[in-house]
């Protein structure tokens, strides 16, 4: 469908739980509550498996990846470690693989790995085993930690690798958020903002459709009804609070 055909069917599911007793919502509204709930069906899916063959049918066309190089890398906060940082829009890391050069005081002396493997750790598994031969990172595998930086809104990862080698570059397989769905208006003006960032005043002749698989988009429509249901029926809270308060 469409961001048009889905603003259609919202309005049908909308009027019909509502029995055409609420007052209708404008074009960014219906955006709106389109865009939070094909936010919240993703997450869902992520969270539920996202590795089973359905979901991955509906998260496929938000995968990609980013190389990041060590060039574009800080010093970390552990010994042997770097800092990478995510695209903001990126969510749900799927795999990620390493490129390292080693030393000339390394075993294997001045020699290039690729396709090395990353394995995600926390902050226990590090002080546990980070001297332990066995587990701790070699010219095989790498470890990551996941730290966001919740002020930064950044999603920063720190990749620890083996003494007597070097970080060349990762490659990071990750989702993307979807962009925003946006119903073309042709009122839309300077005044109406963006959704997600995505202004508004670009689809006055043009919609911003679903990015996901169609046979999701029932779906996002039958969450955005309950959403502007909900919001109807916090507003009627809202106001009947406010009149007992007066009294």
């Amino acid at each position: 469908m469409t961001a048009t055909e889905m603003g259609y069917e919202f309005d049908v599911g909308y009027d019909r739980i509502t029995n055409f007793d609420a007052p209708g919502y404008t074009s960014k509204e219906k955006s709106t509550f389109l865009t939070k709930a094909q936010e919240s069906l993703v997450k869902d899916v992520y969270n539920g498996n996202a590795f089973v063959e359905e979901n991955k049918r509906i998260l496929g066309r938000l995968k990609t990846s980013s190389e990041i190089l060590a060039a574009a890398m800080a010093a970390g906060p552990y010994t042997n470690s770097r800092w990478a940082t995510l695209p903001t829009t990126a969510f749900g890391v799927i795999n990620e693989v390493a490129v390292l050069t080693t030393n000339s005081s390394h075993f294997y002396a001045s020699t290039a790995f690729s396709d090395v493997r990353v394995k995600p750790v926390d902050d226990d598994y590090y002080h546990l085993n980070i001297n332990n031969p066995y587990k701790k990172p070699n010219h095989t595998k790498i470890w990551r930690l996941d730290i966001g930086d919740i002020i930064n809104e950044l999603h920063k990862l720190v990749y620890i690798i083996e003494a007597n080698t070097t970080l060349t570059s990762i490659r990071v397989y990750h989702y993307l958020k979807p962009a925003p769905i946006i119903i073309e208006d042709s009122t839309y003006g300077a005044g109406d903002g963006s959704i997600d960032g995505v202004s508004l005043t670009s689809f006055t002749a043009a919609n911003l459709d679903c990015v996901l698989n169609k046979i999701t988009h029932r779906e996002i429509v039958d969450r955005a009804v309950k959403l502007a249901y909900a919001a109807l029926q916090d507003e009627k809270g809202f106001q009947i609070s406010s009149v007992q308060e007066q009294k």
